[in-house]
């Protein structure tokens, strides 16, 4: 059987105008085989049916309808055989003079996102959100979803997947990710699944449609301030070099982020404009929202730091490492803050805590609330309300130091 197959196969490839097409064996294999030539390509394909007289009756209706589609110009080859490599769906699709659209479950979510590496993920105006995005994907996404299709990945999935959402290393290791570090990484996934759906003109249902209610919890969330005293432990423990900036926060509420792109052309007409940050040595127009976009009027404190640094900057930035490196909130959390207020004695809380403390210290000396919406860059009083007005009792007995430190400027300031 396997010799007269060979001899007819090198007969076919020899007369192609003669053979239409065949229903063949192969050596070794009971099945019978559809044997046809497409767009100058001889296509081979298992029926899966044993050879016997009723399945042959079956498949010659079979490759007769093949035969008529194909002299019409109605053969859908993907359609036929949706086994087929993407490749060879895509060749002859193309000479069918159809749009192909791949199936679900031919493409993988793994095969998908190298193909978007490359076309999609560099046209990301902003480094950091590219980098924020790389490392959900490679950190996350691929390690568990990297060999399923799309068609595969459904919403059942998807919650299989929110369970292995945990902290892989460090203090917190096996606790569940915060529910906003589990929305940010389910952001990364739609993006790309929308892309794939998009792109191929898929009709899947969504599979995130229905996981809000499987979301972790929202922690209650406790923001801590410094006591005056702290805050003066904390200054007196901290390297000259960098108390200027560490002072700046706590009297206008910016964060290191911002205070890494201020300019000398930021400081005019009386005011200190916040207008840029650098986040990961990119400079960047854009704040954590419009509302960020801020000026704040120069007080005597604040314009004394503004001098020194002014003074002493060789380049374009107000404040840099003492190496003169670009100041980067990574840098001064980890070499100057984490040791200034171990040797302080201090509880640590981030340097992010300057910015409450602001807003609670400027509650404590009675500023109007909607001055220190606008100081910080807020919305609406929400946040004030809701997050800093509790503190204000506890700091009563600082007042007086906390004005002195300001400055009755500041109260004054519009």
């Amino acid at each position: 059987m396997a010799g007269s197959y060979a001899a007819l196969n090198r007969e076919v490839f020899d007369n192609p105008k003669k053979y239409e097409g065949r229903i063949a064996r192969k050596g070794g294999s009971k099945k019978l085989y559809l044997d046809f030539f497409y767009h100058g390509i001889r296509i081979e394909r298992s029926t899966g049916m044993d050879d016997t007289p009723l399945n042959r009756a079956k498949v010659e209706k079979l490759l007769a309808a093949i035969l008529e589609q194909k002299k019409l110009g109605t053969l859908e080859f993907a359609k036929l055989f949706p086994g087929a490599s993407e490749e060879e769906k895509a060749f002859h699709t193309r000479l069918e003079h159809r749009e192909y659209a791949p199936d679900a479950r031919g493409i993988t979510f793994g095969d998908y996102v190298t193909r978007w590496y490359g076309t999609i993920w560099p046209n990301f105006p902003s480094h950091t959100k590219r980098e924020d995005y790389r490392s959900a994907i490679d950190y996350w996404l691929l390690p568990y979803f990297g060999q399923k299709s799309f068609f595969h990945i459904t919403g059942i999935e998807m919650q299989k997947f929110l369970a292995t959402l945990k902290h892989r290393a460090g203090p917190k290791v096996g606790e569940p990710l915060s529910r906003a570090r589990v929305v940010n990484v389910l952001q990364v996934f739609k993006t790309i699944w929308n892309d794939a759906v998009e792109e191929h003109r898929w009709t899947l249902t969504d599979p995130c449609r229905s996981l809000k209610k499987h979301l972790p919890k929202k922690r209650k969330k406790v923001v801590e301030v410094f006591r005056f005293h702290e805050w003066g432990a904390i200054i007196e423990a901290m390297e000259l070099y960098y108390r200027p900036v560490a002072k700046l926060m706590v009297l206008t509420g910016m964060i290191a982020s911002e205070l890494a792109a201020l300019k000398k052309t930021h400081i005019r007409d009386g005011f200190l404009y916040v207008e840029q940050s650098i986040v990961r040595g990119e400079e960047s127009d854009s704040l954590k929202t419009e509302y960020r976009q801020r000026r704040i009027p120069l007080t005597r404190a604040i314009t004394g730091i503004l001098e020194q640094a002014t003074t002493i900057a060789t380049g374009e930035y107000l404040f840099t490492m003492e190496n003169g490196a670009t100041f980067t909130a990574e840098k001064f959390q980890r070499r100057v803050w984490t040791r200034a207020l171990a040797k302080a004695g201090v509880k640590y809380r981030k340097p992010y805590t300057t910015r409450h403390t602001f807003a609670a210290w400027a509650l404590a000396i009675r500023t109007d609330q909607n001055r220190v919406v606008n100081l910080m860059g807020h919305a609406s009083k929400q946040m004030i309300y809701e997050v800093y007005g509790r503190y204000v009792e506890g700091l009563e007995k600082d007042r007086l130091k906390i004005l002195a430190y300001f400055g009755r400027d500041f109260k004054r300031g519009s």
